[in-house]
């Protein structure tokens, strides 16, 4: 018996090695990216939303208490009566039912993916971030790669493996971002990579997950937009046809007075402008155009301006003679011969450098053009539409764009309205869109939640279509039997965004900001205040940290 009168003995202080031993909660996805919990040996563990479940995590789909874990022997969760509930190996379980589950295994918690692990991830130290951040950093990317005409690589990784995040973050460099885009599937940004690249960066990442689908999608060549590169990326992961039908042009609200015009000038030879922001349907109504014209049995030939740096551009539009160049050992016919006859639709025709401007305005005056390298011009017969986001009467002003060329392309000029404009169509465009996603998932079509389809009927949509596709595409594949809010991008549509477009993206800014402090100082903890390891973990340069710790106002370490 012991004396009342002692003291009990302190437990012993665990070993280094006993404590990465215990099983960890591994949370993914949300506002935090990732994180880890330490769990005890055996026990009941509550998680959800309450202070007063062990694992708290502020996730709005999350219930208040939300799930049970068991440890022990063996590994069981139970939901609770959750509103987005739980999901184990794709099914929803039932309340009160208690579901084994392995280490390692993937469990949803309504928008967050979960795993139980008996050591700490080799990749803890790295931000997983989530969708909403990730997105921003990819539009960014868009807009300096265009700049700098760079390119990089958007990848995208499926996998039934629980461990999957680990050994993708092992996997990538330092200067890569990962996202979780779904449970179970990840994103990866990769700055500065080309085509064979990306490749090689597809390959270790599939040698990494065994089993894992990988899809890749490059700057600029599968699109110039983080709406494009997503819609690209999903088609080869098979979340979608491999070229996504795009829906028909309605008369539907201002849509009508456009299709009323292109109707008109169909018929004819002059050459048409469409100009609108990005992602519209410009292509769509050029199809339209001339599906209704009379070179409709003739090909219609596209060419992104935006896709190619200058050399291949020139190539690519004009042919080549055999010898013109290194590398050229045929003679080659451009696209512009091989449309003869047909329609040549020229999108983002802004982009186009000055030089190609230049024979571009030969081949509209004389119907006539000359390959690279060669000698003897050739007849062409060819209608010209023309697509472009940016305000080419500016770009006149500013002698970034040929006058006389604008004057020839712009025959006719159709001004498409933006998505924002046409309500009655997106109405129409929702469940159409919800329906193609299902499909390609393979499952029921889910319901829309009034509150979700105000939610999307408020938002701007400045990436129109390509947006509206994108964030269908991704509720699908996040919701149970009906999409609401909680599978709607949460920095977006958490509340609908009546301001200017300027004052939405200030305030998707301060969200970066925000989680860029964080990690911060969640790099600087983990590394007892050592500014060199925190940039390390961090991917960036002594110098970067430090002008980011002098912009948000860190309290810099004293010198001893």
């Amino acid at each position: 018996m012991r004396n009342p009168g002692s003291r009990t003995p302190a437990p012993p202080t665990p070993s280094l090695a006993e404590v990465a031993s215990r099983p960890r909660l591994v949370v993914l996805g949300g506002a935090g990216g990732l994180a880890t919990f330490a769990l005890p040996t055996a026990g009941a563990v509550m998680i959800g939303r309450d202070p007063g479940c062990a694992i708290c995590v502020d996730e709005p789909s999350l219930s208040r208490r939300h799930a049970r874990l068991e440890v022990g022997e063996v590994l069981t969760i139970t939901d609770l009566g959750s509103r987005h509930g739980t999901t184990v190996r794709g099914a929803r379980l039932a309340p009160e039912t208690p579901s084994a589950i392995a280490i390692d295994e993937a469990v949803g918690l309504g928008r967050l993916t979960v795993l139980v692990q008996r050591r700490m991830p080799v990749a803890a130290t790295r931000t997983l971030w989530g969708h909403g951040y990730f997105e921003l950093r990819l539009a960014e990317e868009c807009v300096r790669a265009q700049r700098a005409r760079a390119g990089f690589a958007l990848l995208r990784v499926r996998s039934p493996a629980g461990d999957a995040a680990d050994r993708l973050a092992a996997a990538v460099r330092e200067v890569d971002i990962v996202g979780c885009y779904a449970p179970g599937e990840w994103e990866i940004l990769a700055p500065d990579l080309d085509e064979a690249g990306a490749a090689t960066l597809a390959s270790a990442l599939g040698a990494a997950v065994p089993g894992a689908a990988v899809a890749v999608a490059c700057f600029p060549g599968d699109g110039a937009d983080a709406w494009s590169l997503g819609a690209a990326v999903a088609a080869r992961l098979g979340r979608a046809p491999a070229i996504a039908p795009a829906p028909a042009p309605r008369a539907i609200g201002p849509m009508a007075a456009v299709l009323a015009l292109v109707e008109r000038i169909a018929v004819g030879e002059i050459s048409v402008l469409v100009c609108g922001e990005t992602g519209v349907g410009k292509e769509v109504l050029a199809e339209h155009l001339h599906a209704r014209s009379r070179r409709a049995t003739r090909p219609l030939v596209r060419l992104n301006c935006a896709a190619l740096p200058e050399q291949l551009l020139e190539s690519e539009l004009f042919g080549h003679e055999k010898g013109a160049f290194t590398g050229a050992t045929a003679a080659k016919p451009g696209l512009l011969e091989q449309a003869d006859g047909g329609t040549v639709l020229l999108d983002e025709v802004g982009e186009l450098p000055l030089a190609l401007q230049a024979k571009l305005l030969r081949v509209l005056e004389q119907r006539e053009l000359l390959r690279v390298g060669g000698l003897r011009p050739r007849r062409v017969d060819l209608r010209f539409v023309s697509a472009t986001h940016r305000d080419l009467i500016a770009d006149v002003t500013a002698g970034r764009f040929r006058e006389d060329l604008y004057f020839r392309i712009a025959g006719v000029t159709i001004e498409v309205p933006p998505l924002r404009e046409r309500p009655d169509e997106l109405r129409t465009l929702m469940p159409r869109f919800i329906a193609d996603a299902a499909r390609a998932l393979g499952r029921p079509v889910p319901g829309l939640a009034p509150d979700a389809e105000a939610a999307l009927l408020a938002y701007r949509w400045p990436g129109n279509l390509r947006e509206l596709r994108n964030v269908l595409e991704r509720a699908t594949l996040l919701c149970d039997d009906v999409i609401t809010c909680a599978d709607l991008p949460e920095d977006r549509m958490g509340r609908p965004l009546a301001g200017a477009p300027a004052s939405a993206l200030d305030r998707v800014r301060r969200q970066r900001d925000d989680a860029e402090r964080a990690a911060i100082a969640d790099a600087l903890a983990q590394t007892g205040g050592d500014q060199g390891r925190a940039a390390e973990l961090l991917g960036v340069s002594r110098r970067t940290l430090t002008n980011k710790l002098n912009r948000y106002g860190f309290e810099r370490p004293r010198k001893r």
